[in-house]
């Protein structure tokens, strides 16, 4: 596997390429992509067969709905002329999802989040019909953990849908990442709980599953609230900058080994550019350039907003990563299996 040394030297910069890369938005899966290339533009039977493919996998039916969510997030309305010929249950997940992304795009303003919030109702009132009416599925739940986040719900309320979630799929990488942003000191959790909670689920993930990667997810989450806290209390950006810019020791260490143990099983999953954008992202940080260096290069050209989006423009900072690492995306030859050592 890749060498154990946190502090490689950076290679030379690279060539400028930000402008090779693609937002993960859309999902990874060339398939999936095309179908909400093709919603985006207006064709909404398009996504019907691939809702339909996707109950029996709780990984892929989530990541469908969340990717042909956001694909149809300006064409809620239309969604309504697909009755007569949709599941229902595959629709009132599908709107549900749309709903969401239609809300997370409102902008601060007093009128936005007034209209943000009558969205997540509605949100919420699509994802439990489709709850009812296949009761088996996990993932209306988890988009109602994603809309309860965004609408402000009590613990109670969260912890009750990560029952539902828990009783249904146990190892559902979206869920499990929304279960940490839940734990998260930015929402009223505590360090303690997230990181007991991502620790679990990365010693408990099944062999060869990405799901470890949500350890990495705990470690952005707790250095962005620790940046705004420093940032509120009057600490220059220099010294945040500083003070925040990369893991060290035993932290490092752990995601070292699991990443290690992930990538040596790994069988594909709709997940996996999520989890090598975690890996990578802590890697960079923490100067591990061998092992950001595989993960980043196993992503291709594709980006991912979390968890670069916590620390400014997710393209910029992914593109300047790539560019320390000497890492060209969309490279055909890469990535290679994980050097030895």
């Amino acid at each position: 596997m890749w060498p154990w040394n946190p502090r490689d030297a950076r290679p030379a910069h690279g060539a400028p390429v930000e402008h090779l890369l693609t937002s993960a938005a859309l999902g990874a899966d060339p398939m999936l992509r095309a179908a909400a290339e093709e919603v985006s533009a207006g064709d909404l039977g398009a996504a019907l067969p691939l809702l339909a493919e996707s109950r029996e996998d709780p990984e892929t039916r989530v990541a469908t709905a969340e990717v042909l969510g956001r694909a149809a997030a300006d064409r809620v309305e239309d969604l309504g002329d697909l009755l007569d010929s949709a599941d229902r249950a595959d629709l009132m997940l599908w709107l549900g999802s749309a709903l969401l992304a239609h809300a997370l795009r409102a902008s601060g303003g007093a009128a936005e989040r007034k209209a943000a919030e009558a969205t997540l109702d509605d949100a919420r009132r699509a994802l439990s019909a489709a709850a009812d009416l296949r009761p088996d599925d996990a993932a209306p739940w988890t988009v109602l953990q994603t809309v309860a986040m965004g609408a402000g719900a009590d613990r109670e309320e969260k912890d009750r849908l990560w029952r539902e979630i828990r009783q249904r799929s146990p190892h559902l990488f979206a869920a499990h990442a929304g279960r940490v942003r839940v734990l998260s000191p930015a929402r009223g959790g505590s360090e303690e709980e997230m990181f007991a909670f991502a620790g679990a689920a990365a010693d408990t993930a099944p062999a060869g599953d990405p799901l470890p990667a949500v350890l990495a997810l705990a470690h952005a989450e707790f250095l962005r609230a620790e940046h705004k806290r420093l940032t509120a209390e009057g600490v220059f950006g220099f010294v945040v900058d500083q003070a925040m810019g990369r893991l060290h020791g035993e932290a490092v260490a752990e995601l070292f080994g699991l990443a290690r143990d992930w990538v040596g099983s790994a069988v594909p999953h709709p997940r996996d550019v999520q989890a090598h954008h975690l890996f990578g992202w802590a890697f960079h940080r923490a100067e591990a350039a061998d092992a950001a260096r595989w993960h980043l290069t196993a992503v291709g050209n594709l980006y991912c907003e979390v968890p670069w989006g916590f620390f400014g423009d997710a393209r910029s900072l992914v593109a300047r990563a790539m560019e320390e690492l000497g890492v060209r995306p969309g490279d055909p030859g890469a990535p290679p299996a994980p050097p030895g050592g």
